[in-house]
């Protein structure tokens, strides 16, 4: 995954062995892409992402730090790409003059506190609840953004997890704007803030069970109501006036066998219990199956199965301001509402070398101004009823670690069959013209740890 580099795994692994000095991590990567992979909607032409990047971290006690600095230039990369590409997300872009070209930065930064039954931690990243390779409610496919929050072991099978944090709407604050106007041209947007808690239950080994719960409020940062982790939120926002956008989430993971996790979850975006099992009701639901073994076929390997499906009712909310993005990445399933992924990777060690890859086909379908309004008066919307979006992605990628593992070569391939590539589900167009194409991957990756004692 593009966004999480070797830079923070090495400084985990580093803070998990006991008290470090300051440590830094220079990095570089470049990926070039024969014909463009799914960075672009054209048949052919090369794509390109190169990365300078400057990550940190520090251990004392109780008390740890890691941060990472990434800036990067792109060549062919189409901006609306990146919001159906699970791999790459961009908070703030900008074109080099005279060029074509773009180029993006991003920061991260975690201040965590940890004992053997409680940690707490505050900073600007992201994180994901769900065991599977995709997040019905919260994943980690959208830029970082700034939050705190807590890890609490209650007892033996119970673990509480709370965060807020604050969400970039992208929705255009214009009182504030002309304030800036006199200087400059630039926006401002209205805030868009974040709460949610996990309960994880293990009543055996064999089996684990998590409930879920995320309220998006808009228009304001904190709100003391949502302060209180272990109250409903669901009932809190109806304490507040029902303006509120509260989403749930159960999840059970089954060990089947010591190798073999069965796992299904259920995404609640709005249910009216009455109204269930009639034609027109409220269950705007999103749910997701999936099987993951490891060393299945031979040591140390990985093999994982999953099928995820979303109502095209979820993430959206009446309030926009409420709605269940940042930076216009939803914070659940990355294909967003609407949507579907039947997905199938193994992942396996080779003589030295790690042997990545999967099979996605992906489906989105519109979702218009007029679907929103029609939602809240019950008038229900035939699934793909009109236009849609439907890609299929076979890859596979062999990386090699040289120089003891401080610099990584990555050869492949990947296959791509799209139909209405650069579909724009909120302004759905008709007859964009399909493509099928073989694009080959070439990357280099390389990082340094630099330690003061």
């Amino acid at each position: 995954n593009m966004k999480y580099t070797l830079c923070i795994l090495t400084a985990l692994e580093i803070l998990a062995a006991g008290d470090i000095p300051l440590t830094f991590f220079p990095q570089f990567s470049a990926n070039y892409f024969s014909n463009g992979s799914i960075h672009h909607f054209k048949n052919k032409g090369q794509a390109s992402l190169a990365t300078i990047g400057l990550g940190a971290s520090k251990k004392e006690g109780l008390f740890s730090i890691t941060g990472l600095f990434q800036f990067t230039s792109a060549h062919a990369l189409d901006y609306q790409s990146t919001f159906l590409n699970p791999e790459l997300n961009i908070e703030m872009k900008r074109g080099f003059i005279e060029s074509q070209d773009t180029w993006f930065e991003s920061s991260n930064l975690k201040i965590a506190y940890q004992t053997k039954t409680f940690s707490a931690s505050f900073g600007k990243y992201n994180q994901s609840w769900g065991h599977g390779n995709s997040s019905l409610i919260l994943s980690n496919n959208l830029p970082s953004y700034p939050q705190a929050g807590f890890s609490w072991k209650i007892s033996k099978t119970l673990t509480l997890e709370y965060l807020i944090g604050s969400l970039s709407s992208q929705i255009v604050d214009s009182s504030s704007t002309d304030l800036y106007n006199n200087v400059g041209s630039r926006n401002t947007f209205y805030s868009r803030s974040i709460a949610a808690h996990r309960f994880i239950w293990k009543p055996s080994p064999s089996l684990i069970f998590n409930a879920m719960e995320t309220v998006i409020f808009g228009d304001r940062t904190i709100d003391v109501h949502y302060l209180l982790p272990f109250i409903p939120f669901w009932s809190m926002q109806h304490y507040t006036g029902d303006i509120d956008n509260v989403q749930m989430c159960g999840e059970i993971i089954w060990k089947m066998k010591e190798n073999w996790d069965i796992y299904g979850s259920l995404f609640v975006d709005e249910w009216r219990p009455e109204w269930t099992f009639d034609e027109n009701n409220r269950n705007w639901f999103g749910y997701q199956l999936g099987m993951v073994g490891n060393s299945v076929l031979k040591e140390n390997d990985e093999l994982r199965t999953e099928y995820t499906w979303t109502d095209h009712r979820v993430y959206r909310h009446r309030f926009p301001i409420n709605d269940s993005y940042s930076y216009n990445y939803s914070l659940g399933f990355w294909a967003g509402p609407h949507a579907e992924e039947s997905y199938f990777s193994y992942n396996f060690p080779l003589k030295g070398m790690e042997i990545r890859s999967f099979i996605s086909r992906v489906k989105q379908g519109e979702l218009t101004d007029q679907m929103l309004e029609d939602q809240y008066n019950d008038i229900v919307n035939e699934r793909v009823s009109g236009e849609s979006e439907e890609r299929t992605v076979a890859s596979l990628i062999c990386k090699k670690g040289v120089v003891n593992n401080k610099v990584f070569l990555r050869v492949g391939c990947e296959w791509i069959n799209w139909q209405n590539p650069g579909f724009d589900s909120y302004s759905p167009q008709n007859n964009i013209p399909g493509l099928s194409k073989f694009s080959i991957v070439i990357g280099v990756s390389a990082i340094t740890p630099v330690s003061f004692d």
